[in-house]
């Protein structure tokens, strides 16, 4: 026994100690009311920060459909796919960063022109196709953006200047054999009696094309970290440039 409790008969607490105190018990009702205004305040904390962003730096996306019709000597032959493509509005943060960022999902145009033969119309450059279509190329940016976003339903035919690249493979297994092909003459890549009919544009909200390549080139897949020369990296200096110039991404962007 120590001297304080000799000392200390009517067991009085100890100088500098506190007697411990019953907590009162937990209200479940109470809880719940303290976690709800918890999790309101959190929700406005994240989520207005997000809103005024989205109200200020805008993103606008939309679906466009490239159609390309060819005549063969056994009739017209057509394929179409439709890609999304997304443009956001970002902050002027640098002088010479771009204000505007875009992106495009999708795979491109096949068309079955028989007889083991298949013409290609690429992804590339479908974001800028689509406002030199469908923009009055003299406004503001965002203004042209606006402008496309709102042409749901329209269809214009592609003129030269705008038209994707088209590209055919001399045999359809070999990634090495893709080769470009001038829409101003298809017979040069395909024989007598094939020519391009046309090649047209529409802004629609149909859902992104999927598998119509990769159903034609069972091998994409195995072409997302190389070109399709078999080289990892793309060089001026490759045997067969156009192939190097070439991968997946460039057909399907979910190989890329």
């Amino acid at each position: 026994m120590s001297r304080w409790d000799e000392q200390n008969p009517m067991n009085f607490p100890r100088p500098g100690t506190r007697p411990p105190v019953d907590a009162p018990p937990l209200n479940p009702k109470a809880t719940r009311r303290l976690l709800r205004k918890l999790a309101i305040w959190l929700l406005i904390l994240v989520g207005l920060p997000y809103f005024l962003y989205k109200l200020n730096f805008p993103t606008y996306s939309w679906g466009q459909k490239t159609t390309v019709t060819v005549m063969t000597p056994a009739g017209e032959r057509s394929g179409s796919a439709v890609v999304q493509v997304r443009w956001a509005d970002t902050p002027d943060i640098l002088p010479d960063a771009p204000t505007f960022q875009s992106d495009v999902r999708g795979e491109a145009t096949v068309v079955d022109l028989g007889e083991g033969k298949y013409l290609f119309a690429l992804i590339k450059g479908a974001e800028r196709r689509g406002i030199a279509m469908f923009g009055d190329g003299r406004s503001y940016w965002l203004e042209q953006i606006k402008t496309v976003a709102a042409s749901r339903g329209e269809t214009r035919e592609v003129p030269p200047a705008h038209r994707p690249l088209l590209v055919t493979f001399a045999d359809i297994n070999d990634p090495a054999s893709v080769a470009r092909v001038d829409p101003d003459d298809l017979a040069a890549s395909f024989g007598p009696g094939y020519a391009l009919s046309s090649i047209t544009l529409a802004i629609t909200d149909e859902p992104v094309t999927k598998g119509r390549v990769e159903a034609v080139l069972g091998w994409l897949g195995d072409y997302y970290n190389k070109h399709f020369d078999g080289n990892r990296l793309e060089t001026v200096e490759a045997e067969n440039r156009f192939a190097n110039s070439l991968a997946s991404g460039d057909f399907d962007t979910e190989k890329n």
